[in-house]
């Protein structure tokens, strides 16, 4: 395992402060494995003042480490290449953890320029100054939709991926081979992690797992189910994502592409009922056709980062549920849900 490194965690769009890179920051400074700078454009895909918040937190924890100038937060986005610059000249960035993307397949159909200059130039922006700066290692977080829709099943890495169905997961493979000219002209280390259907605390309010759960608590509120419900989906706990992440940081490994999953997938009429008997409430359902941006399954074959990583998968789909749910309850009966769907940062 790596000490002492200099960690920069760009979030500049949805993966953001919320989710994801909240628990990797989290880890990171846990285990006091060097000085970590984040910068996040905290933009309005879901709310800012969650973000602000989750941030927050996490400097009242971490308040000795924010002190000691380890712990740095910088507002502006991965477009922005003169703030770029600024903080590569001022700081020995060693490692970056590019977590920074427009997130949301669906949503990527209305707003496709936006997803190719966010997931894809912006991209183009951290690896040609990872080369000019000499940084050690660049871990990308992509995306298990690049997939597509396969009749190949587990994904495995060597799969074509040439066939994306949104906006979103065009835009994330894309990345994925300009990588590999950074690699090839520069020998830049880069590890490229695709994530299967993350879940967990602090979970994004667009994303299922948060929605059933709202329903639960909202009993009006209408749930649209697609593909009937028998779509299947490879959910993974954040924890095993956030142990992947910080294992890839740690190990350079040339250009690789590792599947980050945990290698069972659900139908979502399934994942549906453990929440249902969490709860111990009937979520009230509207039966949808498939959207021709959705797969009807994403499948994890994670044999190869087993390998490379180390990467362990512990949390069943049982128990992320129940870890998930307890936060959420807590979030509910704080007030913290109307903070997470407030756009007011």
């Amino acid at each position: 395992m790596f000490t002492k490194v200099t960690v920069i965690i760009p979030l500049s769009c949805t993966c953001s402060a919320g989710f994801i890179g909240s628990h990797l920051v989290d880890k990171l400074l846990e285990r006091s494995l060097g000085k970590v700078i984040i910068i996040d454009n905290f933009n309005d895909y879901y709310s800012p003042a969650t973000k602000h918040r989750n941030i927050s937190l996490l400097k009242h924890r971490y308040a000795q480490k924010v002190y000691e100038n380890d712990f740095i937060t910088i507002n502006g986005s991965i477009g922005d290449t003169e703030l770029l610059k600024q903080i590569f000249q001022k700081y020995s960035i060693t490692h970056i953890a590019h977590l920074a993307a427009m997130a949301g397949v669906r949503s990527s159909m209305q707003q496709t320029r936006t997803y190719i200059d966010a997931n894809f130039v912006g991209t183009q922006n951290l690896l040609q100054l990872a080369v000019e700066y000499k940084v050690e290692l660049f871990v990308f977080a992509s995306t298990s939709s690049v997939y597509g829709q396969t009749d190949n099943v587990p994904f495995i890495e060597t799969d074509a991926c040439d066939r994306p169905l949104s906006a979103y997961s065009a835009s994330k493979r894309s990345a994925e081979l300009l990588a590999h000219v950074y690699y090839n002209l520069y020998g830049l280390n880069i590890s490229i992690l695709r994530l299967f259907n993350v879940y967990g605390p602090r979970g994004r309010p667009d994303m299922m797992p948060y929605k059933l759960m709202k329903a639960c608590y909202e009993q009006q509120h209408i749930i649209d189910v697609y593909d009937h419900g028998k779509m299947k989906r490879d959910w993974t706990y954040i924890d095993d994502v956030v142990d992947g992440l910080i294992s890839s940081l740690a190990r350079p490994l040339g250009y690789e592409i590792l599947n980050i999953g945990y290698g069972q997938p659900l139908e979502l009429n399934e994942f549906i009922k453990h929440i249902e008997t969490l709860s111990g409430k009937t979520i009230q359902k509207r039966f949808q056709k498939s959207t021709p941006s959705e797969p009807s399954i994403t499948y994890c074959d994670n044999t190869k980062a087993k390998k490379l990583l180390d990467f362990n998968p512990k949390t069943n789909i049982k128990d992320g549920l129940a870890k998930m749910w307890k936060w959420f309850q807590e979030e509910y009966e704080n007030g913290g849900v109307k903070t997470f769907e407030s756009n007011k940062g």
